[in-house]
């Protein structure tokens, strides 16, 4: 059975065809352009323009440096951190043994004074936080500890949610309810407040069967969620579309809130489109992509057949031509760059103008990828001791060349220049 949380929402596309309210293109929420890639930061430098991270909570930083054996270590691993998020999603790339490749964690605090460092030095407007479990699954004062640094700071925060405590009042209470909040929507409406912030959350299909099914069974040690998650996942979106896009469309802004379809597997591929178009035209852009090659995502990005492939290629071009048919993107932007990796939004700037900051201090490409080829040969002690300024400039990122579309390397064998032509070519037989 299909259940759709938005149907009580007014459709946003006026009598021309194009949407009545802008909507963001970008995953970043910052559309790049040949200028502002190519242009040096204040102090002199090639701009690192977006900056991903990941951070675990302190406490789990200090008992999983203090474990003393390999056992300790992997009993904190599965409890502390795999517990910290209550869904066991098939193809999660943080549910591996040797997630952390044995190194020590380091603080969000550290990795927060990087942040600062870059935005000061480097030209950073967006930073977006990856995992490797839940953002707010935390200490309150701990949080907003954090989301007031950021705030000011002046850089745009992303945070990918799937957490079912959105949508559930007793969570919500457990946690934050001796900080003075105690329902779902007050934690939502107090996380609105943060104007830099944008919520990024992860929607993959409106079947109630496949929705609980894909976030059971994914690792064997740990426990899947007690519960329908579609129930929780669709009072969630109501309360984020209530609060990050509809109290946005009030000020004659664009919401802050982007549906994240991601992994597209064979299971859900033929309700992309659906879901691509039943939340734009409620002003909610989507950003879609197959499975990562990183952590247990690479066993689903193995398992891709051709079927699977056309499949995705006739998704793609139906989501590029609906996007110059609202207005999204345009004509120009498609035929300059060409299809991005996200299906009918704009390009991903990572692989260029950005970097990942693990929760280890190892610097990588992008998460799409995990191999030794994709990390920068930067140790986390030299990062700490000499700064993101220094280590910038010695990473693969730093060496690349900007430019708008550089393809996504870390999916090479989804994003060829056959799937782009394809694509396209698709796109305009529709036109």
């Amino acid at each position: 059975m299909k259940i759709y949380p938005l149907e009580n929402a007014p459709k946003v596309v006026g009598i021309d065809g194009k949407l009545t309210v802008k909507i963001n293109p970008a995953l970043e929420g910052l559309t790049a352009t040949a200028k502002m890639l190519t242009e040096k930061s204040a102090s002199g430098h090639k701009k690192l323009l977006s900056l991903e991270f990941n951070w675990l909570p302190i406490e789990v930083v200090e008992a999983y440096n203090n474990a003393k054996t390999a056992e300790e270590k992997k009993e904190v691993l599965i409890k502390q951190v795999y517990g910290n998020c209550k869904l066991n999603c098939k193809g999660c790339y943080a549910k591996q043994d040797d997630l952390f490749k044995g190194h020590d964690l380091i603080s969000p605090d550290s990795i927060l004074d990087l942040i600062e460092e870059a935005v000061k030095e480097l030209g950073t407007k967006v930073v977006k936080y990856l995992g490797p479990s839940e953002f707010f699954r935390d200490k309150p004062e701990h949080i907003f500890h954090y989301l007031d640094r950021f705030q000011s700071m002046g850089v745009t925060l992303g945070v990918f949610v799937k957490d079912p405590m959105f949508g559930d009042d007793e969570e919500v209470e457990k946690i934050f309810g001796g900080y003075g909040i105690h329902t779902a929507e007050e934690l939502v409406k107090k996380l609105a407040s943060y104007s830099n912030l944008r919520i990024l959350f992860n929607f993959r299909t409106f079947d109630t069967e496949l929705t609980n099914k894909l976030v059971s069974g994914g690792y064997k040690g740990k426990e899947d969620f007690a519960g329908n998650y579609q129930e929780f996942q669709q009072r969630a979106i109501r309360l984020f579309y209530k609060h990050f896009t509809q109290a946005e469309f009030a000020k004659g802004k664009e919401s802050r809130l982007m549906m994240i379809n991601a992994p597209i597997i064979a299971e859900t591929v033929g309700e992309a489109f659906e879901i691509f178009e039943y939340f734009a035209e409620r002003g909610v852009p989507t950003c879609s992509s197959t499975s990562m090659t990183s952590g247990c995502g690479g066993g689903l990005y193995d398992g891709l057949n051709d079927e699977f492939i056309d499949n995705f290629t006739a998704y793609y071009a139906l989501a590029n031509e609906y996007s110059l048919r609202r207005g999204i993107i345009s004509e120009e932007y498609l035929e300059e760059f060409g299809p991005s990796p996200y299906a009918g939004i704009n390009h991903c700037m990572q692989l260029c103008n950005g970097l990942l900051i693990r929760e280890t201090g190892q610097l990588m490409r992008c998460p799409g990828a995990d191999n030794t080829e994709w990390q920068d040969l930067i140790t986390p002690e030299e990062l700490l001791r000499h700064g993101l300024v220094w280590a910038w400039q010695k990473t693969k990122n730093h060496e690349q060349k900007s430019r708008v579309n550089i393809g996504c390397l870390a999916k090479p064998k989804i994003f060829t220049l056959k799937f782009n032509k394809e694509v396209l070519a698709l796109v305009r037989a529709c036109r």
